[in-house]
């Protein structure tokens, strides 16, 4: 199978992946509301007022499709393109070197929150643990299935 769709075939199954343990991390960890990272509260400022209740059903389509979109199409599409750049000799650690690279995007963000002055680092610091765990089986994953789909390893590869 081609790089484009071994990466949009494992991102597809790392997506999954990662909704499953969010949800049971939302179920085992109440009061970390670990799936509030992924509801893009950008979707208030991009659609207006309609879309800032999290509650109504085109908030919640949306922020799904969001979700979808970035996880299981955007994601993987870089990993496909860059993964013969990244340390390691498996797409394993690939995956989860890449899966740190997007925790320490939504690191900056929760710092930013923290400097702000509307979060405190005690606040975060469940949810920053629930998400480096997230963002490390979603690029285990992704590596893992990327490897298994193609038939080389990256293509820079014999």
């Amino acid at each position: 199978m081609g790089p484009i769709r071994s990466s949009l075939g494992a991102g597809v199954v790392a997506t999954v992946v990662l909704l499953v343990f969010l949800f049971a991390a939302d179920v085992l960890l109440p009061g970390t509301e670990p799936f509030v990272f992924a509801t893009f509260t950008s979707l208030c400022a991009v659609g207006g007022p309609p879309y800032c209740g999290l509650g109504t059903l085109t908030a919640t389509l949306l922020t799904y499709l969001w979700f979808g979109l970035i996880f299981a199409v955007a994601w993987p599409l870089l990993f496909g393109g860059f993964t013969w750049g990244l340390p390691g000799e498996s797409g394993v650690a690939h995956g989860a070197v890449f899966g740190l690279i997007l925790w320490s995007g939504y690191v900056v963000g929760a710092l930013l929150g923290v400097f702000v002055g509307t979060e405190t680092v005690a606040e975060d610091l469940p949810l920053l643990a629930v998400t480096l765990v997230s963002y490390l089986i979603y690029g285990l994953v992704l590596g893992g299935g990327y490897d298994y789909l193609a038939d080389h390893r990256t293509f820079l590869s014999d």
